[in-house]
């Protein structure tokens, strides 16, 4: 059997950022592409039962931290993505480009 990877990518609520969002980005899964997510859009694949690993780039520099998740046989594993959503926190990601994009478990 296998489990389903489901990650959408939609800003939480009103929000300032404009970065981005025409941009996008590639799904990483335990290190390899496997698709790409534009703005306000979902993406599905596949997984094996086991321990993975997720992680979403921009350009190659901004991206996400990496975040490793479990996948019980038969079961949807949902994330949640966005840049970041107000001023501060995207100066703070401008420094630090691996805070860019917000990879959130639900």
């Amino acid at each position: 059997m296998t489990t389903t990877l489901h990650l959408e990518r939609a800003m939480p609520g009103p929000t300032i950022a404009v970065q981005d969002r025409h941009a996008s980005w590639s799904v990483l899964l335990d290190g390899q592409e496997v698709g790409r997510i534009a703005s306000d859009e979902s993406f599905e694949t596949q997984v094996s039962p086991g321990t993975h690993t997720l992680q979403l780039t921009s350009d190659g520099s901004h991206r996400s931290p990496v975040r490793t998740f479990a996948a019980a046989d038969g079961s949807v594993v949902r994330f949640r993505c966005h840049s970041q959503p107000v001023w501060p926190l995207m100066v703070m990601a401008a420094v630090l480009p691996g805070r860019w994009i917000v990879l959130k478990q639900r």
